[in-house]
């Protein structure tokens, strides 16, 4: 009686143990469980990676930035003028042709300086900018890039005409020639131009 007992009692002890112990190693097993986490990473676009050494875009990406926020233009402006800039030229003037393109490609003969030095990358900017409070492109300032588009086809200074300059000097401007074409390649930019904003702002 005493053995049965005994033995009994050994084996509700051992099964208790053995509950305890498997209540253990799950908690453990949970605890050595990372959690979950996704490894998704979003990658941010560098805005300048064509850029080359001398820095010249960042340079001019803020010049743009700057004069806006003293014109106290609104963001999708000085977006705008990012995009057009940068799918024009990437924010750079051009000497090539018949002397060259400024910083929203027009050509040098536009520009009434002997060079499209500092002084011409200002002016194109405030002109860009006076272009972009006219209430008919400002019309469009909900998207930047039919904004862009709008002050550029719209900028008769001086007599210009944006696809006639275009194919003007044999300058191989072809990938601009029509009104969609202008609209891709700033749809295009429109990115670079957004992650400059945001870097600079």
């Amino acid at each position: 009686m005493n053995y049965r007992i005994t033995t009994a009692l050994t084996v509700m002890v051992l099964t208790t143990a053995v509950i305890a112990g498997c209540g253990n190693n799950s908690d453990d097993d949970t605890a050595s469980q990372p959690a979950s986490t996704s490894d998704a990473t979003t990658q941010v676009l560098d805005p300048f990676v064509d850029d080359t050494a001398d820095g010249h875009q960042k340079e001019t990406a803020t010049r743009i930035i700057d004069l806006g926020n003293q014109r106290k233009a609104p963001d999708n402006a000085i977006i705008a003028a990012l995009v057009a800039s940068r799918a024009e030229g990437f924010w750079r003037v051009h000497h090539s042709g018949s002397g060259g393109r400024n910083l929203f490609g027009w050509s040098q003969m536009w520009d009434n300086r002997p060079a499209l030095d500092d002084g011409a990358v200002t002016d194109a900017i405030e002109n860009f900018y006076a272009g972009a409070e006219s209430p008919e492109n400002a019309a469009k300032n909900d998207n930047p890039v039919d904004y862009a588009v709008a002050i550029q086809l719209s900028d008769h200074s001086g007599g210009r005409v944006y696809f006639e300059d275009r194919e003007a000097y044999d300058d191989n401007m072809s990938y601009l020639s029509t009104e969609d074409k202008v609209r891709n390649e700033y749809a295009e930019a429109l990115p670079y131009a957004r992650a400059a904003f945001d870097q600079f702002s």
